[in-house]
C-alpha cells in the first residue's frame, strides 16, 4: 500500500489536513494557507488537527508518506554516489557497494510484496462469469 491508496481510506477532513501538511501530496504541489483548510473543511481551529496528529493513524500515515520519499533519496543517492566512485574516489566505491546491499534488500522486499499482491489477486478471484 502506497500513501495515496492509505489516503484514500481516510475522510476527506484528515486527507485535507494531511495534503495541507505535506503539499506535493497535493494534484498541483501547491502549499495552501490554513484558512483555506479551515474553511474547506468547516473548522475553526487546528486544535481537532494536532489531537489527530498524535494518533498512530497519521503516524503511519507519515510513514508510509517517509517511505516513498527514501526511494527517490535513494536514486539520487545512487546517482551521485555512483559518479564519484566512477571517478575512483575509494570511500565512493566502498559506499556505493554498500548501496548495492541496501538496494538488493529493497529489491527482495518488493517482490515479496508483488508476490503478495497476486496471491490476494488470485484468491479474490472466484471464477465467476459476467
Amino acid at each position: 500500500m502506497d500513501i495515496h491508496e492509505a489516503l484514500a481510506k481516510l475522510d476527506t477532513i484528515k486527507q485535507t489536513w494531511f495534503k495541507y501538511k505535506f503539499p506535493e501530496l497535493q494534484f498541483d504541489g501547491q502549499q495552501r494557507s490554513l484558512d483555506t483548510v479551515l474553511r474547506s473543511t468547516n473548522r475553526k481551529t487546528i486544535y481537532g488537527f494536532k489531537k489527530w496528529e498524535r494518533t498512530e493513524e497519521y503516524k503511519n500515515l507519515v510513514a508510509l508518506y517517509l517511505a516513498g520519499k527514501t526511494a527517490e533519496d535513494l536514486i539520487q543517492m545512487y546517482n551521485a554516489v555512483k559518479d564519484k566512485a566512477l571517478k575512483g574516489d575509494e570511500k565512493a566505491v566502498k559506499l556505493m557497494l554498500q548501496l548495492h546491499k541496501e538496494i538488493d534488500q529493497h529489491k527482495k522486499q518488493a517482490i515479496k510484496s508483488f508476490n503478495q499482491l497476486k496471491e490476494e489477486e488470485i484468491e479474490d478471484d472466484d471464477d465467476l462469469e459476467l
